[in-house]
């Protein structure tokens, strides 16, 4: 290909291509042509080829960026789309949430409060019923007292009834006397049985079948006689009443039916008498070992 001068060969002014391969003049409105050669021709071939190739990755790359674009739009309508179905989510569910929290949240200060309210009447119940139970047991005890009261006796109480005080003796000598009056071979009294004290025995318990005891003590003077001579012996003995107990007039009354202080003998010179050869043993043992009784100690008027 040759270059070839862009000047007008008429006026030498400039020349300006009005289409490929046409000039134009405007100093002299001339109209030239350009004269291609072979050569010239096959680069204005591969001019135009390129030129196309060109138009075609261009409108390739436009593709590629259009389809690049239509993605990015379909992934933005997807994000779209979930981001409104999300809101749609969270503006139906939250509200249902809050309202099921808020009602369970509610069920459970209800739980709460009527579990409270049903300790505290379960509270006031207990202590309802063991008001009850202590009244009753104060009502029962005072009751016990008024009747443990009623069984008490003092000394003076007793020995004021005169009536009662010498048929008691009476009762106490004649049980004495059925304790000692056995065959004893050769034993005999030397004299009457010598009064020492008198016990009032009033059960701790009363339900006790036997409220009140009156105890008296006796010393007992024994001989024994044999080809030798006479011995002394001194046995300590009693008798008992029971079920003494008082008048609304303030009188003592008992059945009078005597019964023996115990079935305790000593053996004495091959013989068993009744009662105590000491008299602080027969005190421990009928008296201070009763655990069943409380007792007080008295003189009982002798006739």
């Amino acid at each position: 290909m040759q270059l070839m001068s862009l000047k007008c060969p008429n006026c030498d002014g400039p020349l300006k291509m009005v289409k490929e391969g046409t000039f134009y003049c405007a100093n002299c409105d001339s109209a030239f042509m350009a004269d291609y050669d072979k050569d010239d021709l096959e680069y204005q071939k591969m001019k135009v080829e390129a030129e196309i190739r060109k138009q075609q990755l261009n409108q390739a790359q436009t593709g590629v960026e259009v389809q690049k674009s239509q993605a990015k739009d379909r992934f933005r309508i997807k994000v779209i789309i979930i981001a409104l179905v999300a809101t749609f989510v969270l503006i139906v569910t939250v509200p249902t949430v809050i309202i099921t929290l808020q009602s369970e949240k509610k069920a459970v200060e209800t739980r709460i409060q009527e579990e409270k309210e049903r300790q505290e009447r379960q509270k006031a119940e207990e202590k309802e019923e063991e008001e009850k139970r202590k009244q009753e047991e104060a009502e029962k005890e005072a009751e016990r007292k008024a009747k443990l009261a009623s069984y008490r006796l003092t000394a003076e109480g007793l020995t004021s009834d005169e009536f009662f005080v010498e048929n008691a003796n009476k009762a106490l000598e004649v049980q004495l006397w059925d304790n000692t009056s056995l065959f004893y071979d050769d034993w005999v009294w030397n004299e009457d049985p010598e009064y020492i004290t008198s016990f009032f025995l009033t059960a701790k318990d009363e339900n006790e079948s036997v409220q009140n005891i009156l105890v008296s003590i006796y010393k007992i003077h024994w001989d024994k006689e044999d080809d030798d001579g006479t011995d002394h012996y001194v046995i300590y003995d009693g008798a008992i009443l029971k079920n003494i107990s008082k008048n609304e007039d303030g009188t003592i009354r008992c059945d009078y039916d005597p019964d023996e202080l115990s079935y305790h003998s000593e053996l004495v010179r091959n013989q068993y008498l009744s009662g105590y050869t000491e008299y602080d043993q027969l005190i421990r043992q009928e008296i201070y070992g009763n655990g069943d009784y409380e007792y007080f100690e008295f003189t009982m008027p002798q006739n």
